[in-house]
């Protein structure tokens, strides 16, 4: 039983920073965008380039409608914490 307690500490932490992060891009979708700028580093390496500019269309998706994505993201986190409360 032990594993089962590990488990919904788990789940409940992740929902809860899920819940946190999907607040701050449904309130603050600028400052989300300010944050993936800044952290946004080129690398010499011509392949890890590559890969990273393969699923740019991903990022770009999530950052025009970041609402949307924040939306999802809370709905997320919710069915994590129900889940963890009520299953374990």
């Amino acid at each position: 039983m032990a594993e089962l307690d590990i488990f919904r500490v788990i789940s409940l932490v992740a929902g809860v920073v899920g819940l946190a992060v999907a607040v701050g891009v449904i309130l603050a979708p600028r400052a989300i965008r300010k944050i993936e700028k800044g952290l946004d580093k080129s690398f010499s390496l011509e392949h890890v380039e590559k890969m990273l500019n393969e699923r740019k269309d991903l990022t770009e998706a999530l950052l025009r409608r970041p609402r949307i994505f924040g939306f999802i993201l809370l709905a997320i986190s919710f069915l994590l914490l129900l889940s963890s409360l009520l299953l374990f």
